[in-house]
């Protein structure tokens, strides 16, 4: 053991095993760790009420885990993370800070800015991969470009070499000497008093910390994976692994989940059970989203404000408040709809195909603004992840190259009796519907009245009709592609269309989609540079690197054909490879603020936008009023 005392900045790996910085910091001496909570650098991105209960928890349990190591979490309230690192180098005569890497947009920006200051201070700072199985600046095509499509970097990281070894944890600390000023984890004020009657309800269903992870995972590999792919899209249950809130704090690691379900499945393999293989190729793969969706946020810095594909940014959204407000307080008049949205406001959780099923229907049939649902979903979900909620609303709104097409338009009646063919899911959340005929329970306003009376149900009155037909839906659907590639063609001929996004659509092979290459900021030499550290991203000037093609889809142009392409969609379902397996698009929002076009040397993340926490939505002060009227969660 060497003699440096380090400083253990943790964030979003609230962990001591395979936690490879705190392992870093006990072999080279004394330890201090650190949790900084900075609620000004949050802005637009501060956490919901129970994504901060959660938190809250899990911080503790950290804590406690520390003290039997030999030391202690020292929690930081502070208005500048960078200036309370300072002081806590300065209190022990830190030699080194060191940290796991974070990958959405606002926290490169602060990760890098913040690295560039210690280093000015002459401090040693290195940064380690805790939270992926692969860097994102590790995975690239054979021309050094980013991967548009997630079948083929999926397909890439399955072929690539992975350190199956996971970390030893320290079995004792030592504690660096000397005297920071910290707080208890109560006077971080991550719930106020009217949350705390709320928030008591979530410790009956979930139990957050890190070892508590643990044994979710045991559970659910030795319990439910064999059965996972026969489980997964039935709505309701424990038909999920329910570890998307342990990963996201970081409670859980990832590369321990994916060494423990391949070994599962090289056993099941040798057994010749295919049930069981299916099930875990089904499950890595929503692994593979989780890193997909991170690996989008580093090589696509802007997607957290706008669509990958650039022709969306002429979309026609309506912005909408009251059809905002209908769809968040579930009386849209379509049951199944209705039924996640109030598990939602109730719970703070969803089953995915759920989560797709909402919001799509927020996009495609009210055409809302993807970015209020993203940030609604961010406000709301226990399990709120950025880089997922950013990836999920993406590929639901037409944003993706291998997500729904702009086009498609799903029926929640029929996915309604797809996904909860008893009507069970909707009973449960919906009281008022509770007495409805199986027959009848996915589409009320269809029912014979003598069967209304006798369910109890006034439509109208106490049950909403439909606030929009389906048929309406997908013409003003239509109508607003017709008028994006009107508005596309008009900035095109005035020459005052950018260019420095990636465009092309989904219905043409993605294979030669042409990206910006990903370039990394040159880094002058210095103690912190390591194999380790964090690159930063730049993306080239798209007017000097080949110049982007727009093609509208075919079934725009040529109304009633629609285009077979199997490598995107299951005959079966219907569905795409991502939406089923789609692991949480819980997990974003975005600034208010636009950020400024990419260049050669800069990326495209919001630097002062998100760093108000006073800076609103059109539609939030409603939504704070509400919740302030509301916290049990009555709707």
């Amino acid at each position: 053991m060497g003699n440096n005392r380090t400083i253990v900045w943790f964030r979003r790996d609230l962990r001591i095993e395979d936690n490879p910085a705190l392992v870093a910091a006990a072999r080279e001496g004394s330890v201090l760790p650190v949790y900084i909570w900075c609620p000004k650098e949050e802005g637009q991105f501060y956490p919901g009420r129970v994504s901060r209960w959660w938190l809250k928890q899990s911080l503790a349990h950290l804590d406690r885990s520390l003290k039997s190591l030999g030391t202690r979490l020292v929690f930081i309230k502070t208005h500048s993370t960078v200036t309370a690192l300072l002081d806590c180098i300065k209190a022990i005569q830190a030699t080194k800070v060191v940290f796991n890497h974070l990958y959405d947009p606002v926290s490169l920006v602060r990760d890098h800015n913040i690295k560039e200051k210690l280093v000015e201070q002459g401090i040693s700072v290195q940064s380690y991969n805790g939270d992926l199985l692969y860097e994102p600046w590790e995975v690239y095509t054979e021309s050094g470009r980013a991967f548009t499509t997630f079948d083929a970097f999926w397909k890439k990281c399955l072929h690539k070499q992975m350190d199956i070894v996971s970390l030893v944890p320290p079995w004792q600390l030592t504690p660096a000497e000397g005297k920071v000023e910290g707080c208890s984890v109560e006077e971080l004020d991550l719930e106020n008093e009217l949350e705390k009657p709320s928030n008591a309800l979530l410790g009956r269903a979930w139990s957050p910390g890190w070892r508590n992870a643990d044994k979710a995972l045991t559970e659910f590999v030795e319990q439910h994976l064999l059965h996972y792919s026969k489980k997964r899209l039935k709505v309701g249950g424990d038909s999920t692994s329910l570890l998307s809130p342990y990963l996201h704090f970081g409670e859980l690691s990832v590369r321990k989940v994916f060494q423990v379900t391949r070994m599962k499945q090289i056993l099941w393999t040798n057994e010749g059970n295919s049930v069981g293989e299916e099930s875990v190729n089904l499950f890595l793969r929503a692994i593979g989203l989780r890193e997909y969706s991170r690996y989008l946020c580093f090589n696509f810095p802007f997607t957290h404000e706008r669509a990958l594909l650039g022709h969306l940014k002429f979309f026609p959204w309506d912005p909408d408040p009251d059809n905002f407000k209908t769809w968040r307080q579930g009386r849209t008049g379509y049951p199944l709809v209705d039924a996640g949205m109030r598990e939602l406001w109730a719970t703070g959780w969803i089953h995915n195909r759920i989560r797709v099923i909402v919001s799509s229907f927020a996009v495609k049939m009210l055409l809302l603004p993807w970015k209020w649902g993203m940030k609604y979903f961010w406000d709301t979900l226990l399990d709120a992840d950025l880089e997922s909620d950013i990836l999920g609303w993406q590929y639901i709104s037409g944003g993706l190259p291998d997500g729904h097409e702009l086009e498609r338009l799903d029926n929640p009646e029929i996915l309604g009796a797809k996904f909860d063919p008893e009507g069970d899911y909707v009973r449960q959340w919906l009281p008022e519907l509770a007495r409805m005929p199986t027959e009848w329970i996915h589409h009320p306003w269809d029912a014979p009245l003598t069967v209304l009376r006798a369910s109890g149900v006034e439509l109208g009155q106490n049950y909403p009709k439909p606030m929009i037909d389906v048929d309406l839906a997908r013409e003003r659907l239509t109508e607003a592609i017709f008028k994006m590639w009107e508005s596309e063609a008009a900035a095109k001929a005035a020459g005052t269309e950018p260019r420095d996004e990636v465009v092309v659509d989904n219905t043409n092979s993605v294979e030669n989609l042409d990206t910006p290459k990903v370039v990394f900021l040159e880094k002058a030499p210095c103690a912190t540079v390591s194999a380790n550290d964090q690159k930063v991203p730049a993306l080239p000037d798209s007017k000097k690197d080949h110049p982007p093609t727009r093609k509208r889809p075919n079934c725009v142009v040529e109304e009633g054909q629609n285009q077979d392409n199997s490598q995107n969609h299951n005959k079966d379902t219907g569905m795409s490879g991502i939406d089923q397996e789609i692991c949480s698009t819980a997990d974003s929002s975005s600034c208010k603020k636009q950020c400024t076009s990419t260049s050669s040397y800069s990326f495209s993340v919001p630097q002062q936008c998100s760093s108000s926490s006073n800076l609103k939505w059109p539609w939030q002060e409603q939504i704070d009023m509400e919740q302030s009227s509301s916290k049990d969660g009555a709707m």
